[in-house]
């Protein structure tokens, strides 16, 4: 038997003249989404009140907001973030207070972790995850361009030696910190400036370039 919304969102939604099917949706099988529109109602039927909301984190890209709400001598508080990785709405500060009120309500009803805010339950779907996952990719590919940008020579004078003088080009990689080769170790087929060829050899711990930064490296250590 498929599993339903808990009976209390239930209760609220009946009182409200809401049914499931118009208040929530079934991210997958047997977890279930209240929407955001169901849940401001059944907030102001309950007579929730809620704090001005506590800044944590406000940027361009960032927002993280507390909010925190009381009904009947019951405190609950919850963080919102969003994002431009989390949020296709540009508004961040409207989007991360929805997102911490959606969870105070669901933990003042007593069903979060039963069911999820709308913005949560995205992630479950294909489409989230996919978004996610695009975002991933590109927050990778920036930070590697970043690091490029910061080492452009010393890429250059590596790439023109890997092949044909691979002890030159372990001499200029032996000048990048640890954090800007493993950012530079990215797949070409990802946008990373390095070829298959020229990775394997001066990133990966068997290359025979790597070998020999490595052993740069250990000598200087003593």
């Amino acid at each position: 038997m498929a599993s339903d919304i808990p009976e209390k969102v239930k209760e609220h939604l009946k009182a409200l003249g809401l049914t499931r099917d118009s208040a929530c949706w079934e991210v997958r099988p047997g977890t279930w989404s209240v929407k955001h529109f169901a849940l401001e109602r059944i907030a102001a039927q309950m007579g929730i009140r809620f704090d001005a909301p506590q800044v944590l984190t406000v940027s361009p890209d960032y927002v993280a907001l507390c909010v925190t709400g009381h009904v009947d001598g019951m405190s609950e508080w919850s963080v919102g973030e969003a994002s431009a990785a989390t949020s296709h709405n540009k508004y961040y500060c409207a989007m991360a207070e929805k997102r911490a009120k959606d969870r105070v309500i669901l933990k003042l009803i007593g069903v979060h972790g039963e069911v999820y805010a709308e913005d949560e339950a995205d992630d479950f779907t294909e489409q989230g995850k996919a978004r996610n996952d695009l975002q991933k990719q590109l927050d990778e590919l920036l930070a590697h361009n970043a690091a490029v940008v910061r080492n452009f020579m010393t890429i250059a004078k590596a790439k023109h030696y890997a092949e044909s003088e691979p002890e030159k080009a372990a001499d200029f990689l032996y000048e990048l910190d640890a954090k800007d080769s493993a950012l530079l170790d990215h797949a070409p087929s990802k946008g990373g400036v390095f070829s298959t060829a020229e990775r394997e050899s001066c990133f990966k711990p068997h290359g025979e370039v790597r070998k020999m930064v490595n052993a740069m490296k250990q000598a200087d250590r003593g």
